[in-house]
């Protein structure tokens, strides 16, 4: 089965719309969850998802997510963390601890390889002896040795945006960028993000040798729009589309 990633920003639009959501969402059509936790700065995000964590970060509130992150574990849908090291660096054992005791299986840190190079290996390393996937985020910028140099250090699916950051049209070749990344990485489990618009896409994706999609921008209008069975009806879609 192709993966489907749904992403949410952890306390957006408010707490009680996004437990709304979080409680509808059909567990058989999904396979993974991405939670960002709300971020002063996040700067290698489009326009919709950093407004997302502007308000995410006033409603923040801890207590009230426990019980789905429960949930989602025990129907075997492996959640992800979207954390920037800028914000989790000063605590980063300790935010490591709190995501592994609330049984996550990763961490997605799109900041480490641009900003922080210099400490990405020890970092990964660090993940890895603690038994924490960290999932490469690379995009057509990311020069071939460094994604294949950050890729030797994980065994983990790579998270491949076909855009800078979400939000953003820059015209790409699809087949062209896939098979970039294909020949860079040959057998790794890719999944594609960041400008993926049609149906099309992403069956060409797919036909390309691409292991799933994760979807955020489209997501976060809905809840903001309070579209319920706009959100449902699109879950079902991409499952549609996916499973063909």
């Amino acid at each position: 089965m192709k993966n489907l990633i749904p992403y949410f920003t952890l306390g957006y639009p408010d707490n009680e719309t996004l437990m709304k959501f979080l409680k509808v969402i059909p567990v058989n059509k999904i396979n993974y969850l991405e939670f960002g936790f709300p971020s002063d700065n996040p700067r290698y995000d489009g326009p919709v998802i950093r407004e997302t964590h502007k308000i995410g970060n006033k409603n923040f509130r801890d207590d009230l997510y426990d019980e789905f992150f429960s949930y989602f574990h025990k129907n075997g849908i492996k959640m992800y963390s979207l954390s920037y090291y800028s914000d989790i660096k000063p605590r980063f054992s300790e935010f490591i601890d709190y995501l592994q005791a609330r049984n996550f299986s990763g961490i997605i840190i799109p900041d480490l390889i641009i900003d922080y190079y210099s400490e990405a290996k020890d970092t990964i390393d660090y993940l890895n002896k603690n038994g924490f996937e960290y999932i490469p985020f690379f995009s057509p910028a990311t020069p071939d040795k460094i994604i294949t140099g950050i890729s030797e250090l994980t065994d983990s699916w790579i998270y491949y945006g076909l855009q800078p950051s979400t939000g953003i049209d820059i015209p790409y070749e699809l087949d062209y960028t896939t098979e970039r990344i294909n020949s860079l990485l040959p057998g790794r489990e890719i999944t594609y993000g960041f400008g993926i618009k049609t149906e099309e896409d992403i069956k060409s994706l797919m036909r390309n040798g691409g292991s799933g999609v994760a979807i955020g921008t489209y997501l976060e209008k809905m809840l903001e729009k309070d579209d319920e069975n706009g959100f449902l009806e699109y879950i079902d879609k991409m499952r549609g589309v996916l499973d063909a």
